[in-house]
């Protein structure tokens, strides 16, 4: 059990990091690097798809651990932020004027993102 405890721990931080690196990509979009548009959509694109993954996956493997639940419902949590931010910011891209909500919203996805790799700490603990 301690190994897969562990792979949570990785899973996790793995997710904070690409939650950082797509403000990365971000920023560098804003300053005009004309490669930075493609690498945030997708990185956006691999993120919806990795919390979603990673939400359901902890819900069924971690149900009989402790703070396993809640380490899953954090993630499933984060997949569903993950999924309005990537909808934003595709209007945002095509237009409209989200901008403003997408970028707070980014940074509320690193807090909860880091929040999620906490919970797999917590399961470290037992």
């Amino acid at each position: 059990m301690s190994g897969q405890r562990r792979w949570w721990s990785v899973v996790t931080s793995l997710l904070v990091l690409a939650i950082f690196i797509e403000a990365v990509f971000a920023g560098a979009m804003l300053s005009g690097i004309e490669w930075a548009r493609t690498a945030h959509s997708v990185n956006a694109a691999i993120l919806v798809a990795s919390t979603a993954i990673a939400g359901l996956v902890s819900i069924i493997t971690l149900r009989r651990v402790e703070h396993g639940r809640r380490l899953g419902l954090t993630l499933l949590l984060l997949a569903m932020v993950v999924l309005v931010q990537a909808a934003i910011g595709a209007l945002t891209a095509k237009g409209a004027n989200l901008l403003w909500v997408h970028v707070p919203l980014g940074v509320a996805l690193f807090g909860l993102a880091a929040q999620a790799a906490r919970g797999a700490g917590r399961l470290l603990e037992e």
